[in-house]
């Protein structure tokens, strides 16, 4: 039984090419006491098998929730009348950063155009 089993590991380690799969990559996360503690209560109620399983989960979990954010490629004219629209169909204060993820516009144009339209009188700030 012996000389069958060494025979198929030296088969497997000797076509190894063959059988090999795409390596996986390791991470390393350090973890506050509170946090490993909660995570092996979990793995001690028999939801996770090890702390590995778990951080796979979650980690593929946010990957799910993720949303890829394409930037539109605008000149500071559009970036300036899609601001103004904005605005009027969304009255009251905005932060600039919301109204360029809102209408998918670089940070740095959404700032300008901002500036420009604060210049012009076309839009104003709000009191703080």
């Amino acid at each position: 039984m012996t000389k069958v089993f060494i025979f198929i590991w030296y088969q497997l380690v000797s076509w190894g090419h063959v059988l090999q799969r795409e390596k996986d990559r390791q991470v390393a996360v350090r973890l506050s006491r509170a946090d490993y503690a909660r995570i092996r209560e979990l793995i001690e109620a028999g939801l996770y098998r090890s702390s590995a399983d778990f951080l796979r989960e979650a980690v593929r979990e946010k990957l799910r929730t993720m949303e890829v954010i394409s930037v539109r490629n605008l000149d500071l004219e559009d970036a300036e009348r899609m601001i103004e629209d904005y605005l009027a169909e969304h009255p009251g204060p905005s932060f600039a950063s919301e109204i360029a993820d809102a209408l998918g516009i670089d940070y740095g144009i959404t700032f300008k155009a901002i500036h420009k339209l604060l210049e012009e009188a076309k839009i104003r700030k709000t009191k703080t």
